[in-house]
């Protein structure tokens, strides 16, 4: 007796939107805080190859109205080695929130799927996983991020600074009254301090980070390298008075307590480079406008996405 089996021919699977293609009268490259803003405003969508949220720690001016956004600018006290002063909400809250409402009102086509964008006789072509191809048709395209982005011509560097930011785990001298620590260098110009991701549930346990403002050849020299910047940490907490944890009683004075020395690790460098400047030709321009300048040239135009936070908010 013969036995067969028999076998299924492979059937190879294809999407029947393999290529896509999208029309748009006005579309914006980008993901910054600035670039959803505008696409807020204007009811613009806008496609992106590396979101780019703001930094955890960027936070409002105090005074900052963000009542056109359906948000509420609450203040916080930041006390430092200069004094106190005040800081509204984190940026980051706000860029999450308008990402969610940019892509519930379909202004995100793309999300954060693609990974190249080429521009080429007024089409986006963006390269998503699986080497299918999206190709967005504009009449009018803004640019607010370069990132992965071919086709934009040769750019300037306005301003040739790195910013530089040490992460330091802090195992002796984690409980202090201090938001940050302020100089005058530009290596570790400041140190920020926040609550520990090592440490679960709410605490005052404190993490540093030191920010740092250098050229390309400062990141090459050993003088503005992280185990410099760690040494530079540690001398500005001392000097602002942290100490470490407790180590027993003075046995001269048993009303006072002896501390160990302040210790840190490093544990990463994040390195931003120095934003690149495009001159604006034909129906291509490049937007570097301030978060505020954006608000006071654009008016809010009535949209679904204006509408959907109006109806949130009163709810």
């Amino acid at each position: 007796m013969v036995l067969c089996k028999v076998v299924q021919p492979e059937i190879e699977l294809h999407s029947k939107l393999r290529d896509i293609h999208i029309e748009y009268d006005k579309v914006v490259i980008g993901s910054s805080l600035e670039a959803l803003v505008y696409c807020y405003l204007n009811n613009v969508p806008f496609v992106c190859s590396q979101l780019s949220s703001p930094f955890r720690f960027e936070y409002f001016n105090w005074d900052d109205d963000l009542s056109i956004f359906g948000a509420k600018n609450v203040t916080h006290p930041v006390k430092s080695n200069l004094g106190e002063t005040t800081r509204g909400i984190d940026k980051l809250w706000l860029w999450e929130r308008l990402f969610f409402y940019l892509s519930v009102a379909g202004l995100c086509p793309l999300s954060d799927k693609a990974t190249s964008l080429r521009i080429s006789d007024n089409i986006i072509k963006a390269t998503t996983p699986n080497a299918r191809m999206a190709k967005i048709h504009f009449n009018e395209l803004i640019v607010f991020d370069d990132t992965s982005v071919l086709g934009l011509g040769v750019p300037e560097i306005k301003d040739k600074i790195y910013t530089v930011y040490d992460w330091f785990d802090v195992r002796s001298g984690m409980k202090h009254e201090y938001d940050r620590l302020e100089d005058t260098t530009d290596f570790v110009n400041h140190i920020l301090f926040y609550p520990s991701d090592r440490v679960a549930g709410e605490h005052n346990f404190k993490d540093a980070i030191g920010v740092s403002y250098l050229t390309k050849e400062n990141l090459s020299s050993f003088e503005y390298s992280d185990i410099n910047a760690r040494f530079k940490t540690l001398y500005m907490m001392k000097e602002a008075a942290i100490r470490g944890a407790r180590n027993g009683r003075d046995m001269k004075n048993k009303a006072r307590y002896k501390y160990y020395s302040v210790k840190i690790e490093n544990t990463k460098r994040d390195i931003i480079e120095p934003q690149k400047i495009y001159e604006s030709c034909g129906n291509t321009t490049f937007n570097y406008d301030s978060f505020n300048d954006i608000i006071d040239k654009n008016p809010l135009q009535d949209s679904y996405v204006s509408k959907l936070i109006k109806r949130i908010r009163r709810s």
